[in-house]
């Protein structure tokens, strides 16, 4: 399994897109310890179709694949102190 990062920043929060030329990914998630957080991501836009929906209150490593059937990652992190880094599943 080979992952590299979707984005140079680190972990993310709130709502943006990436881009994952494989079409596969895989995220970490992070949180407080106190309150959970929870990933949704869907292909190309909001309105998308939904490819993960995962709620956590310790924080959890999905390696996948998921597959997102587009080049384009749609991503909602919501929660006090989530985050999630994606990768890309490489090979």
């Amino acid at each position: 399994m080979l992952l590299r990062p979707l984005n140079d920043d680190g972990a993310l929060a709130g709502t943006g897109t990436l881009t994952c030329k494989s079409r596969l990914f895989a995220v970490a998630i992070t949180t407080d310890g106190t309150n959970a957080a929870t990933v949704v991501v869907r292909k190309t836009d909001a309105n998308g179709a939904q490819k993960l929906d995962y709620s956590t209150l310790d924080g959890d490593f999905l390696a996948g694949p998921f597959a997102l059937d587009s080049e384009t990652l749609y991503y909602s992190v919501t929660g006090t102190g989530a985050a999630a880094q994606f990768f890309e599943w490489v090979s």
